[in-house]
């Protein structure tokens, strides 16, 4: 499940050789622990990857939020918080959003206000949220991921990619969105 990813920022590549595999990895995906944004009841879904020390996260997650919130829109994009970049912001912060009452407003705070410092850590870190993201971190390590933000998707021809670094919002609206192209006219 070796990939030639992290270099390759703005490429949608195919789930390449999971084509066996890849029932099991999207079953793993949707048993990690996530945070939800978009429809309750979603036709698609998407998993972001997302670090809370990762600038370009932050900057996708900005990016998205016309599109999630477009009345149109039919995905939900389920961040998978990790913990790569930095082992004490990525961990505690990441375990003040997972463990937040309301987890999707706690990213939102978080991306929002990233660069004033985002969202207050959570010292110590608790060891359910510690887990968690550990195991996402496992998990995206397993499919040969190792940098964020990395996005999993269907894509407009029903073909499951992974686009690793910031996306072009073309490619969003396009490809994991599907939006219609006057659906994004004020964009």
């Amino acid at each position: 499940m070796k990939h030639l990813a992290m270099a390759l920022f703005g490429l949608l590549l195919p789930l390449a050789g999971l084509t066996a595999e890849r029932p099991a990895v999207l079953d793993k995906l949707a048993a990690s622990t996530w945070v939800a944004e978009g429809p309750a009841q979603p036709e698609r879904v998407a998993y972001m990857f997302t670090d809370m020390a990762c600038p370009y996260c932050a900057k996708m997650w900005a990016e998205m939020q016309p599109m999630l919130n477009n009345p149109a829109n039919t995905v939900q994009v389920r961040h998978i918080i990790v913990g790569l970049i930095n082992p004490d912001t990525s961990f505690s912060q990441g375990a003040a959003v997972l463990a937040a009452d309301d987890p999707a407003a706690a990213l939102a705070r978080h991306e929002s206000r990233f660069r004033e410092g985002g969202i207050q850590p959570l010292n110590p870190v608790p060891d359910a949220q510690r887990q968690a993201i550990q195991a996402n971190t496992r998990l995206m390590m397993a499919m040969g991921l190792g940098g964020t933000p990395t996005m999993v998707f269907q894509d407009s021809q029903q073909r499951w990619r992974f686009a690793p670094g910031l996306m072009d919002k073309r490619d969003l609206r396009n490809e994991v969105f599907q939006l219609p192209g006057d659906a994004m006219s004020s964009e």
